[in-house]
Order: structure tokens, then sequence, then C-alpha cells
């Protein structure tokens, strides 16, 4: 719990500092390029979240990694959680940051699952409707699992829209259930 706290403490500094050096998009790419690079690279993490391992050559290998390519600011902020010891918070931190950075952008994430692969009229009905629905930006993050035979299911913050055949089917036996 406490990490949690720590992670939305040093999340929303950096998105302050974002939004006040006007480069909330530039800062959530980048740091979303660092989070993928330490999920694929597990030594990396290991080595970054080694507590044996001095800070001065925590920093040098972060330093070589975020050549110039990198913002200053985001340099800066993951040579701070070394110099704190919070490396380790980098994912929850992270993490934290987009939602914010969502929020502050007006996007919003849907997570969709469906039977089979959308095709791209799909995919783009799919998309202006619930932008409209929800009157945001939205973000498909698709799942496909065939066990829901076809349809749709749908998660958008706390709504869920299921409209899936197994959920279709389960509706039914429950309306049949209920007046039997």
């Amino acid at each position: 719990m406490l990490n949690i706290q720590l992670a939305k403490k040093y999340a929303a500094a950096m998105f302050e500092l974002s939004q006040e050096k006007n480069k909330l998009a530039l800062h959530d790419s980048q740091l979303a390029q660092l989070s993928k690079l330490f999920e694929d690279n597990r030594e990396l993490k290991t080595f970054m979240d080694n507590p044996q391992i001095k800070s001065q050559a925590k920093k040098e290998l972060m330093s070589q990694i975020l050549t110039d390519s990198f913002d200053s600011e985001i340099c800066n902020f993951m040579l701070l959680l070394i110099d704190k010891h919070r490396i380790s918070l980098l994912s929850e931190i992270i993490t934290s940051f987009h939602a914010l950075s969502n929020e502050a952008q007006g996007i919003q994430i849907a997570y969709v699952k469906t039977a089979f692969p959308l095709t791209e009229a799909q995919h783009t009905t799919l998309l202006k409707k619930l932008e409209t629905i929800t009157a945001k930006t939205i973000q498909l993050k698709i799942n496909i699992d065939s066990s829901i035979i076809g349809g749709v299911i749908v998660k958008i913050g706390d709504r869920l829209i299921d409209g899936s055949v197994v959920g279709q089917i389960k509706s039914i036996k429950k309306q049949l259930v209920a007046n039997c």
C-alpha cells in the first residue's frame, strides 16, 4: 500500500512538471518506452532493483540507456528515482502517470474482447460509437477470446457492455429460470 502511494506521488510530481513544460504527450510516450524496455529486459530490471548494486553504477547504466533521444526531464527523473531508491517502483509510477496523462488529455481506455479479430471497418465503427457514448477520445485494447463465441465485450472504466453470444445465452437462461 505504501509503495502504491509513493508511486502515485512520484507520478503526480512528474505529471505536474510535464504539464508545466507542455511536454505531457512526449513524456507519456517516453515513459511508455522505458516501461517496455524494463518489461522486455528482465536483466535490466533485476540489476536496477538489486539493493547491493551501488547507485552510481545504476546511474551510469541509465545514462547510457537514456541517450539524447530522451528528454532531459525524463533523464533527470530516472536518476532521481535511482538516488531515492525508488527505481523498483518504476512500473507503478509509469502506470499512475499514464492514467493522469490520459485523464488530462481526455483519453479513455476501452478493453475489448472479441471472438475473432476485428476488420478495419468494425474497428473504426466500434471506436466512433464508443467515442460518441463517452464523449472522450478512446484507445482500444483488444483481446481475442474465442470462448465468447461471437459478439463483443467492452469494459470502459466501471462500465461493462456485454454483447457476446455467451452473455446473451446467459441472459436468456436467467430469464427462463426466473419465469419458471
